[in-house]
């Protein structure tokens, strides 16, 4: 009986040596993990520190480098602006090749765009109509028709010859009227129609004959021969 009791005292006795044994580890683990839960909590927050300086420095680096491409900018632009300053003065008080080429291209450029107005304000202004002539397919009138100009001097006398001065005009005022070129156009037939200077009728085509013309017109003292009428033909009429 004696025996019984002892065996479980001791029983008891090393049960609770190994739960106090086992409360010992767990308390040196529950240490550690809280050790460790800081030193990771520290090194976190070191960390973000240090990364926020970081920024903060390449930050304020950023600003200060911006600030020091600004302020070479500035110098230099206003050295380059002193420059042109001093290029343009030079440059007004003696125009360049380049400027003068320019202002040629301008005044030729303005001529054509004059030319090609009074073209155009031309063909606005043709007036077209019908003829009892069953060859003419379409008359055609401009008021704004003038005279192409003339070389001649002197008492006018009309030559139909070709080759002479005389005639070379009247086909440029036929060029005038119809817009068939000399070089590209075929007179059939050129004389007086009625009275000296005056009513001088032209037949002419282009080389393919698809533009068949009679062309009226007119002297005019020191101003060359002037169109007066243009018909359209269906047919070459001499």
């Amino acid at each position: 009986m004696a025996n019984q009791k002892q065996s479980s005292r001791k029983s008891r006795i090393e049960k609770h040596a190994k739960k106090k044994k086992e409360n010992f580890i767990l308390n040196i683990l529950i240490g550690v993990v809280f050790i460790l839960v800081i030193i990771v909590g520290a090194n976190i927050l070191l960390n973000n520190d240090t990364k926020a300086t970081v920024n903060e420095n390449q930050s304020e680096q950023k600003a200060t480098e911006k600030e020091n491409a600004d302020d070479k900018a500035d110098k230099n632009e206003s050295k380059e602006s002193s420059e042109s300053e001093d290029t343009e003065a030079d440059s007004s008080s003696e125009p360049t090749d380049e400027n003068a080429n320019a202002t040629e291209d301008e005044k030729t450029e303005d001529v054509t765009e004059d030319q090609e107005s009074e073209e155009d304000e031309e063909e606005n202004e043709i007036i077209y109509g019908q003829s009892e002539d069953p060859n003419v397919d379409q008359v055609m009138i401009n008021q704004n028709w003038k005279p192409i100009g003339t070389v001649q001097t002197g008492d006018h006398i009309s030559s139909y010859d070709k080759g002479t001065t005389d005639r070379e005009e009247m086909e440029k005022a036929m060029e005038y009227a119809t817009g068939v070129s000399v070089d590209n156009m075929i007179v059939w037939w050129v004389g007086n129609g009625g009275k000296p200077n005056e009513n001088v009728v032209g037949t002419i085509s282009n080389k393919d004959k698809s533009q068949i013309y009679r062309v009226y017109m007119d002297w005019v003292d020191g101003q060359g021969w002037k169109p007066t009428k243009v018909e359209k033909l269906k047919s070459i009429d001499r």
